[in-house]
């Protein structure tokens, strides 16, 4: 019986942490730069606190619209992908982005995100474009304010002037959906091993200060003269 228990106990703990492992894909479709796609994942991530991977090149052929390079997309994607998102090499003909929800794909064409920008724009405009397609795949809707980047827009030079990330409520709103879906949640940065083991050594209370060479002591701060404490005059000489 406690064996059986415990068989039971142990794969509700894997079925758990299993749920909470999912994750967004993002892949290229045509010929996208790789570190244009390493940097708007690390913008995804930073910006969403859930986990992108990046996922191989979308097959694509001439001619093939949003839509159909989505639906490529959506068939190549893992067991624990909730959707995937394409950065792709389209044409001005086609229409900046396509994200359809119940098929969990989104398709960003760069050929108009590029219009009038340099590199650190693109950027910007595909790591915006790619919240909002990771929002509507998470079931959000557009937000009414507007400093936050799921407002409605209606021309490019709008999103250049919007928000690059979610406002405090709808990213409190998407973290919650995100957990609920079984989205990785990125932990913030460890601290450096040698600032920790130090921090360790230290009695409890006592912050962690650099090491100053013992030829080098800090200098007082210099005082003003209104800080300055008051120097004591000499006393009088005593009377003869």
């Amino acid at each position: 019986m406690k064996q059986l228990l415990f068989g039971l106990t142990l794969a509700a703990i894997t079925a758990s942490a299993a749920a909470q492992d999912r994750v967004f894909a993002l892949a290229p479709a045509g010929e996208v730069d790789s570190s244009l796609l390493a940097r708007v994942q690390a913008y995804l991530e930073e910006n969403s606190t859930v986990a992108v991977r990046l996922a191989p090149a979308v097959p694509s052929e001439p001619g093939q619209n949003l839509e159909q390079i989505g639906r490529i997309a959506a068939m190549s994607m893992e067991s624990n992908d909730h959707g995937i998102i394409v950065l792709a090499r389209s044409t001005l003909d086609q229409p900046q982005g396509v994200c359809l929800p119940d098929d969990r794909f989104g398709v960003l064409n760069l050929a108009r995100l590029e219009v009038g920008a340099d590199a650190a724009r693109i950027e910007r405009r595909a790591g915006q474009e790619g919240l909002r397609v990771m929002s509507m795949l998470l079931g959000m809707a557009p937000c009414p304010f507007p400093l936050c980047v799921l407002v409605g827009y209606d021309q490019l030079e709008d999103l250049d002037e919007m928000s690059g990330n979610f406002c405090p409520p709808c990213l409190d709103r998407f973290e919650r959906v995100a957990r609920k879906a079984g989205l990785r949640i990125m932990e913030p940065p460890r601290p450096d091993s040698n600032e920790a083991a130090v921090a360790e050594e230290l009695p409890a209370g006592e912050p962690a200060t650099p090491d100053v060479p013992a030829a080098q002591e800090p200098e007082a701060p210099a005082q003003t003269p209104d800080a300055a404490a008051p120097v004591a005059a000499d006393p009088a000489p005593p009377a003869e």
